[in-house]
């Protein structure tokens, strides 16, 4: 079309007709122009149209990675649950009128479980930090990134709060066991005559005190995480009722 364009001005000039050359002129640039916005739009639909795909895809991970979240933890919240009324259990049973020393030996050595069930695998959020690295967040909307953004923080703290309370349990924890070791479990003198000797001759005192502080820093870390998972898990349930219709 433009080299048609092109031969007509040839003519024109040739033949002296410059009023009609620069119309054909004129006319020449509004058609190359019209091509550049023509490509322009076609570019830019096609540009849309990957962000639409990648929006759409990066949606159904995060919807994923929510649901897989409320299902881990409601499981979660079950057994720290669980654990907590073994725990009141105890507290009871130790707070009881008749309670001795008796009574915390039989918790000690034939009920109380050392090692934290969690039941919670950890928060699904490897779609959203991926978004964050690649800059890909903003192709959602901004309550949207706001909600997760918001999510992601109350996320982090449980974490941190999680790690914080686990170091000071398992220093007290550790403590306690070498001080007074288990039968059965993985101690080199706890169930042989040792073990038998450190425990007849054990202050009682000084053990019935370091199990408490075991059991208070058990005790205070699924609460803590109870809470804090609860609290989650309802804004979580929040985000997929306001943003995926759930």
């Amino acid at each position: 079309m433009i080299k048609f364009f092109r031969k007509i001005r040839q003519n024109l000039l040739s033949e002296g007709k410059t009023g009609k050359y620069f119309k054909y002129a004129i006319g020449e640039i509004i058609l190359v122009v019209i091509g550049i916005l023509i490509a322009l739009g076609i570019n830019n639909w096609n540009e849309e149209n990957k962000i639409n795909k990648t929006r759409t895809l990066k949606l159904s991970q995060i919807k994923s990675d929510l649901r897989a979240d409320v299902v881990s933890l409601e499981e979660g919240i079950l057994t720290k649950e669980k654990e907590i009324a073994t725990l009141k259990n105890y507290h009871d049973r130790l707070s009881q009128s008749n309670a001795s020393i008796d009574t915390l030996d039989k918790i000690v050595y034939t009920e109380f479980v050392g090692t934290i069930r969690i039941g919670f695998s950890g928060f699904n959020n490897i779609t959203y930090n991926s978004m964050v690295q690649s800059g890909e967040l903003g192709i959602l909307s901004d309550d949207l990134i706001k909600d997760l953004s918001n999510l992601n923080i109350l996320q982090q703290k449980s974490i941190n709060s999680h790690n914080d309370h686990w170091e000071i349990y398992l220093k007290r924890s550790q403590s306690f066991n070498a001080n007074y070791p288990v039968k059965g479990k993985l101690h080199v003198i706890g169930g042989g005559p040792l073990g038998d000797y450190l425990r007849e001759h054990r202050d009682e005192k000084n053990f019935i005190v370091s199990f408490n502080e075991v059991f208070l820093a058990k005790m205070l870390m699924y609460n803590q995480n109870l809470v804090q998972h609860k609290n989650i898990l309802e804004i979580t349930k929040a985000i997929l009722k306001n943003h995926f219709a759930e």
